[in-house]
């Protein structure tokens, strides 16, 4: 057997997403969830994960390009601006600060773990923002998302890691704080994906400690803002409700696991 901590991101995103990630904690297929609290939706779903304290770990789904007040760049705006150092560490050191503070208002305790929407966390400037923050704030108490897979999985997956990985977990070994010993779950959304096939796959390959970054969520309009991989999410939802899904994690001996496995 090993424990593989598998990771449902975007919650808050809209009703939609939160509830379809809700299904599938309360089904036993997922083991963590990522929180986005700018989202205008967040205050409202909050509480359903209050409700089911200890079912998965709860981390803060730093956000600096989707719901912020600043988040006035692309993805690949914000990667330039991190890399050519147009990015000012008092105001990254304000954004990580304002999340955190959000997250602990709302559900009265520190997060699990840190990750980023689109793996921003892991950026010039905010990952130092990010691992000052946590060590400060939480000691050795709050994990931190490595986007670094030990094996191939794919040239998009190879090019997130490159964004980052690297200089991240040297800075998170430095302060103690733990992280995944392994990440998967990187692939286009496309309509073409066979995702039980990924999963399976994903899954044989990580190690005891590994992580598996998914994103489920309902079908259904959103309340909040456009949302272009929708289709993928009702996809990857009704996978992990499937008879298939229990099977599969059966199969390959994997038990749901959570951040304290990576200590």
């Amino acid at each position: 057997m090993k424990r593989v901590q598998i990771c449902a991101d975007d919650y808050g995103f809209d009703a939609a997403v939160s509830q379809g990630i809700l299904d599938g904690i309360d089904a036993g297929r997922l083991s963590a969830t990522s929180c986005m609290v700018l989202s205008p939706a967040w205050a409202q779903w909050a509480p359903a994960l209050r409700e089911r304290a200890g079912a998965a770990d709860v981390g803060l789904h730093l956000d600096v390009n989707e719901f912020a007040g600043y988040a006035r760049r692309s993805l690949s705006g914000w990667i330039a601006a991190a890399y050519l150092g147009a990015i000012a560490r008092r105001d990254a050191d304000a954004w990580v600060a304002s999340q955190l503070d959000a997250f602990e208002a709302t559900l009265g305790r520190a997060p699990d773990y840190l990750d980023g929407h689109q793996h921003v966390h892991q950026l010039p400037v905010l990952r130092e923002a990010v691992v000052a923050a946590l060590a400060r704030r939480y000691g050795r108490g709050c994990a931190l998302r490595n986007t670094r897979a030990r094996r191939w999985r794919g040239p998009k997956a190879a090019v997130i890691a490159a964004l980052g990985a690297g200089r991240l977990q040297g800075l998170a070994q430095a302060q103690g704080l733990a992280m995944n010993r392994d990440f998967a779950g990187v692939y286009d959304f496309g309509p073409e994906a066979r995702f039980g096939e990924l999963v399976a796959a994903w899954l044989a390959g990580l190690p005891d400690g590994g992580l598996l970054m998914t994103h489920p969520g309902r079908a259904g309009g959103t309340e909040t803002r456009a949302d272009p991989i929708r289709a993928a999410r009702v996809r990857e939802h009704a996978f992990w409700l499937s008879t298939e899904a229990g099977e599969l994690l059966a199969r390959q001996g994997v038990q749901l696991g959570l951040c304290a496995d990576w200590r």
